[in-house]
């Protein structure tokens, strides 16, 4: 097999903007077609595809093997796939887009606070009226597993369109289940935040599908774009020092080793050492007292190497 590694991307706003974005920095540059135009070109590592879409429809994309990998929130995945974890696997956090999906009450119900307080006013709302209250929400499998894993029974989903949050002061539901990253539009609405941890804690997730065809060319694109993803993670914060010195390679390694600094090579006269950027100064200071004169520092954009286990565990759920 030789085909080429799919790989699905949100088509439009700020997740798209920092998806490229991330890409971009690990070497894979990619560019959106016109407005009417569902691929994208990608130039930087040999044998992927593009293909531009909503990140609702990834998860069912993903499940179906449409595409090998595929850019979406964990709440969407979490809510669109029975078996998230058997039909894709995780292959990294992108650290954007974060959000929790939260259960939230008019702030006027001052006596609910939790939701063991809402179930009990859900029990005295549908003996005072006849009916359940009604939840309005999107997310409808994650709103009914959380509140039947938190014993509330008397309540109604009410399927939501548009804008949830609005659902409340429009007399459309009593209480709402909703994704949000800092809270300020639910009490712009009037809403609080029920106490607890969130339904789930979100955010942006690169994740491969299980079900897609794998083949030799995918695989490889998979491995070079998981080693380049790692390589600057990798060199996030780190420094990398050298100076042309001859010491004793085992005491000065001791010696670095005390402040957090790896002595990465000691050939020739001269010495390379890796460090975290906190600690830099207090290395090249061990360095010049150890008899070097210039310390050259470096920020690297990436150091390879920690790509490799990353990609074996990926790729062993795929084959």
């Amino acid at each position: 097999m030789s085909g080429p590694l799919r790989l699905g991307v949100p088509s439009k706003g700020r997740l798209m903007e920092k998806t490229l974005a991330f890409f971009a920095e690990a070497g894979l540059k990619i560019e959106a077609g016109g407005s009417r135009e569902y691929v994208g070109r990608a130039s930087g590592i040999d044998g992927i595809e593009v293909a531009l879409m909503q990140a609702g429809e990834m998860p069912a994309a993903l499940e179906a093997g449409a595409i090998h990998l595929g850019v979406t929130g964990k709440d969407l995945i979490r809510e669109r796939l029975r078996d998230p974890e058997g039909a894709t696997t995780l292959v990294k956090d992108m650290g954007f887009g974060r959000a929790d999906l939260v259960v939230a009450v008019p702030k006027s119900w001052i006596d609910v606070e939790t939701m063991a307080d809402l179930d009990d006013a859900a029990a005295a709302f549908r003996a005072r009226h006849g009916m359940s209250m009604r939840v309005a929400t999107k997310y409808l499998n994650l709103t009914r597993e959380f509140f039947r894993n938190e014993g509330v029974v008397h309540y109604r989903i009410v399927e939501s369109a548009g804008a949830t949050e609005g659902t409340v002061s429009a007399g459309a539901a009593e209480i709402v289940v909703d994704i949000t990253s800092s809270g300020e539009t639910l009490r712009a609405n009037h809403l609080k935040i029920l106490g607890g941890d969130p339904i789930v804690k979100s955010e942006a997730q690169l994740r491969a599908s299980r079900n897609a065809e794998w083949s030799d060319t995918a695989m490889a694109a998979l491995e070079s774009l998981i080693d380049r993803i790692e390589a600057r993670d990798a060199a996030r914060g780190r420094v990398i020092l050298s100076a042309s010195l001859d010491a004793e390679p085992q005491e000065l390694a001791i010696a670095l080793a005390a402040l957090n600094a790896a002595l990465v090579s000691s050939e020739g006269g001269r010495v390379t050492v890796e460090v975290a950027e906190r600690d830099a100064y207090a290395a090249a200071r061990c360095l010049r007292s150890h008899g070097a004169t210039r310390v050259e520092s470096v920020r690297p954009q990436m150091l390879y190497g920690a790509g490799a286990d990353a990609f074996a565990a990926v790729a062993a759920t795929l084959r």
